[in-house]
């Protein structure tokens, strides 16, 4: 179903939407981002592939940007609990976003950048909770193992993935117009924070529409729809739905297992300083080699040269994390 080409992901491939205008971006590690994405599609904001999903014969062309949802697997409710088998969408003409886990700078340039992100204690938390649900990783695995192992075929350890995903997107948004969007604002404020995509998106929505969208777009209501997915016993995307939940689960081994590595990207985001007491490490030399081994695991050969080079030039910058905090 996945389609990782950036050729893929490249274009909406849709009559009537002949590009994508914005990004919404996030890790593929648990970060809130679908339910901004369902409050969109509640708008009528269409999700092409969303996250490079192929589901194009999951929709019906019903007229000029008309569409109905047609698929019985309802297990894309966990993410978009919107996408109800039958249901119908008039979608506008924009923005069209294009929402990814991809690294920055894997697609062509668009006006707008959003970067949903989450506090790195949770979603790596959270992230350690879903591998075990699923049987990634055995249920008895403790928190600090799972960060050192690799990410997928990574040269990587999960807790270092997230690290250099995210320092690469701050690189990457500095010569772009960009909102940062946090899962602890939606938390609080969920009103608050989609009124602030909106704004950003150029998009117009009556009173009346966003709390609609809200409300089919909640925790609970992404929540409840995952639990009518056929066979399922325990949720996989929605387990908890809290911000900072890290402040009461984590004891001192866990604080050392993240450790102070994230300090520079806690200062950016606004986050709580780290708690482990733990000396920040001294960041080292770049290694070509490591660097090398990175762009393939990310695929590259596969890029348009001048988005491998740039991908390689932040790769350099990040592995050395000279920004203050």
């Amino acid at each position: 179903m996945f389609d990782a080409r950036p050729q893929f992901h490249e274009y909406p491939d849709v009559p009537g939407f002949p590009a994508f205008d914005a990004e919404i971006a996030s890790s593929e590690m648990p970060s809130g981002a679908s339910w901004l994405a369902n409050c969109l599609l509640e708008l009528g904001v269409s999700l092409w592939k969303p996250w490079g999903a192929d589901i194009a014969s999951h929709w019906r062309a019903c007229g000029p940007r008309r569409f109905r949802y047609a698929s019985k697997d309802a297990s894309w409710r966990g993410l978009l609990p919107s996408l109800a088998d039958g249901r119908e969408f008039a979608f506008r003409a924009a923005p069209v976003p294009r929402v990814t886990h991809a690294w920055a700078g894997t697609y062509g340039d668009v006006p707008r950048t959003i970067l949903f992100v989450r506090d790195p204690r949770d979603a790596l938390h959270s992230l350690w909770h879903r591998a075990r649900r699923v049987g990634l990783v055995p249920d008895d695995q403790d928190f600090g193992t799972f960060l050192r192992e690799p990410w997928f075929h990574y040269p990587i350890g999960r807790g270092d993935f997230l690290l250099v995903w995210l320092r690469v997107w701050r690189l990457a948004l500095a010569g772009r117009e960009h909102l940062v969007l946090r899962y602890e604002d939606y938390r609080r404020d969920a009103a608050g924070t989609l009124r602030r995509a909106l704004a950003f998106l150029r998009i117009e929505a009556a009173d009346a529409d966003v709390e609609r969208a809200l409300a089919a777009s909640d925790f609970e209501a992404a929540r409840a729809a995952e639990a009518q997915i056929d066979g399922n016993t325990a949720p996989t995307f929605n387990r908890a739905g809290l911000a900072e939940e890290w402040r009461e689960i984590f004891d001192d081994a866990m604080h050392a297992a993240v450790g102070p590595r994230y300090a520079s990207l806690y200062a950016w985001l606004g986050y709580a300083p780290d708690a482990s007491g733990l000396a920040p490490p001294a960041e080292p030399e770049p290694d070509a080699g490591w660097i090398e081994r990175m762009l393939v695991a990310a695929d590259t050969r596969t890029w348009r040269p001048e988005r491998a080079a740039r991908l390689r030039e932040r790769l350099i910058a990040a592995s050395m994390d000279r920004t203050s905090v």
